[in-house]
Formats: structure tokens, sequence, C-alpha cells
């Protein structure tokens, strides 16, 4: 079906080249802000969080307290 436009692509990417420079901004400016803490990956899917995410959790905080030097850290809300 694609294959059959002729020129469909092309305007495609036409359209992608030329917004890719707001597209790289944004991603920039958001990087700048500070990122969600990393226990909101856990207790913002389930009303009531299921025993296996609750043990993941768990993990990663034992991990992040053993291992948090190598991780930045800083770049995180509290």
């Amino acid at each position: 079906f694609w294959g059959r436009m002729p020129g469909f692509w092309a305007g495609k990417c036409w359209n992608l080249a030329r917004e890719l420079p707001q597209v790289l901004e944004a991603f920039e400016q958001a990087e700048r802000e500070p990122k969600p803490p990393p226990d909101l990956l856990f207790s913002d899917v389930y009303l009531e969080m299921p025993p296996r995410l609750r043990r993941q959790r768990e993990e990663l905080q034992r991990h992040l307290e053993t291992y948090g030097e190598h991780y930045p850290l800083q770049q995180f809300q509290k």
C-alpha cells in the first residue's frame, strides 16, 4: 500500500528532518529538569502494589544503597 504512494516517504522524511531541531531541543530541555524519584516506577502504576513489584522495589532500594555512588542520583527528585 505505502509503496504505491509516490513521494509519501520522501515527504515524511522531509517533515521529520525539518522538525528534528525542535525535537532535540525539547529532549535537552526535559533532560535538564530533575527526574522523578525512582520509587515512582513502582507506586504510580497500580492502586495496590502487587507482591512482585514490592520485591522489585525493595531490591532496587538495596541495590542503590550498595551501589548508589555509581548512579547520578542527585539528578532525581527525592
